[in-house]
């Protein structure tokens, strides 16, 4: 399991850092060196007690806590390297006459990190399950028609219907999509976290998406552990226009086309094809539908807008460097990209089952809206 151990590197450095110095006695530092260790082995939980990685036959309030703890870990591991950078910082300072020293003692530094870490990893799991605000983004395409001026799409993406979000939560996010009065809906992969007779109901709300153009869908890494051809049966019947490599032409000449996720040849589907995806469209502007932002020529030329997801934004704000550095530096927001279209990055309107915190990176439901040449956000 690849993230195990680096979850007990964090539980043995914060440990080392924050815990062997405190002047307590062996007691008390072994019983939280345990509390560490407890955190850091929760994917070994999920796989031994709730018999998957991937979705874990676990109750919710289980499930929240465990992730809720293992957030504050990974809290509590940056306050912990930041505190041992500074100390450092002033240690060489003290080399040069100066006299700073870090405040408090190390046992109440100790309970103030812990403190700080438990109410990030509780607020971070709290942001990460709410159902989440609609966003307003305006983006410019150079040249686009006067008929597309203000067309708007709501992309939904990584809703991960599964062990954590439910019906409740999926269909109060398709009032608020329905809400925005889209002219398109797009989802962009990663709906699901189960198989189809599991989550069959769990999905019915998606049946009411409403939009002047329609409701388009690719699939994500995720659909294809779960039956992936089950998955796009269901998506149909739920009236979802699922794009395998294929186009439509929208009213008002907007071309779109979606890519399957670029690992669907692994699993005997067809692999990604954007050549194939836009084969005899017309000269309209392109917006292409991919899971992942990069990958088997995409972002492509002739593509005026992409829209992806899959990054979940970083999760956490100082894990972004580490997301980009999986995702051609692609993780949240809008990009100009070196083929010369713009990428849009959405940061998840839901969040995978295994990894439920978000801090500083909030999920949205993206109300995209086409202007001519100018792009500007509010």
């Amino acid at each position: 399991m690849r993230l195990l151990l680096p979850s007990i590197i964090m539980a043995v450095y914060a440990f080392l850092s924050l815990v062997l110095p405190m002047k307590a006695g062996l007691l008390a530092k072994a019983l939280l060196g345990a509390a560490f260790m407890a955190a850091a082995l929760k994917y070994v939980f999920y796989q031994v007690v709730g018999g998957g990685f991937f979705r874990p036959d676990l109750p919710v309030p289980v499930m929240l806590t465990a992730e809720a703890l293992y957030a504050a870990l990974m809290v509590l591991f940056v306050l912990a390297l930041a505190k041992d950078v500074a100390g450092l910082a002033l240690r060489l300072g003290r080399l040069f006459g100066a006299s700073w020293h870090l405040p408090f003692t190390p046992g109440l530094r100790c309970a103030l990190l812990v403190c700080l870490a438990l109410a990030s990893g509780a607020w971070g799991t709290w942001q990460a399950v709410r159902v989440p605000d609609v966003r307003t983004v305006n983006i410019g395409i150079p040249n686009l028609p006067p008929e597309l001026e203000g067309f708007s799409l709501v992309q939904l993406s990584d809703l991960h219907i599964g062990p954590v979000q439910k019906k409740p939560w999926l269909a109060e996010v398709v009032r608020k999509t329905n809400a925005a009065q889209p002219d398109a809906v797009v989802i962009t992969g990663d709906m699901i976290d189960g198989l189809p007779d599991a989550l069959r109901d769990e999905m019915t709300p998606l049946a009411d998406l409403r939009a002047r153009c329609g409701v388009f869908g690719v699939t994500g890494n995720h659909e294809y552990y779960y039956n992936g051809s089950g998955w796009l049966r269901e998506f149909s019947n739920l009236g979802i226009t699922m794009l395998n490599n294929e186009h439509r032409v929208l009213s008002d000449g907007l071309v779109l086309g979606g890519i399957p996720d670029i690992s669907s040849g692994r699993f005997g589907h067809d692999d990604a094809d954007v050549q194939k995806t836009f084969a005899g469209a017309p000269g309209g502007p392109r917006v292409l539908l991919s899971h992942k932002p990069n990958g088997n020529g995409i972002p492509a030329p002739d593509v005026a807008l992409q829209l992806s997801g899959h990054t979940h934004g970083g999760l956490m704000f100082f894990l972004a460097p580490v997301i980009g550095a999986y995702n051609a530096g692609y993780v949240n927001g809008l990009y100009h990209t070196p083929q010369g279209g713009l990428l849009y990055v959405n940061p998840g309107t839901g969040l995978w089952n295994g990894f439920s915190c978000r801090l500083g990176v909030p999920a949205e439901i993206t109300r995209i809206v086409l202007h001519r040449e100018e792009t500007s956000e509010r």
